[in-house]
């Protein structure tokens, strides 16, 4: 394994562990989202309520808030590591791609 290989798993792996939590619950609140009579309307409400979820995931590390009490009885935790390796193969074809570009 050459030392640009090692540099970009490396780099492909931290970024992916800075990112996968966020994408995570933004996804889930997506999903799980009731928002048809809000005021932002239905698509603008789930990406609003994505954001949200991003942050509280991000907070509770995988553990969504499902009521205003803070309870839960959702673990998206196993989507966190598959989110994990997704986005680091993403980052790692794309450092790879951007390196075979410059030369």
């Amino acid at each position: 394994m050459s030392k640009n290989t090692k540099v970009r798993l490396l780099l492909s792996s931290i970024f992916a562990l800075f990112a996968c939590l966020p994408a995570t619950g933004f996804v889930y609140g997506l999903v799980v989202c009731d928002c048809g009579h809000t005021f932002f309307g239905e698509t603008l409400g789930r990406v609003f309520v994505g954001f949200v979820e991003a942050f509280i995931t991000s907070i509770t590390l995988g553990k969504p808030w499902d009521n205003e009490g803070g309870t839960s009885s959702t673990n998206i935790r196993p989507f966190v590591v598959l989110g994990f390796f997704l986005i680091a193969t993403m980052i790692y074809l794309l450092l790879g791609r951007s390196r075979k570009a410059k030369s």
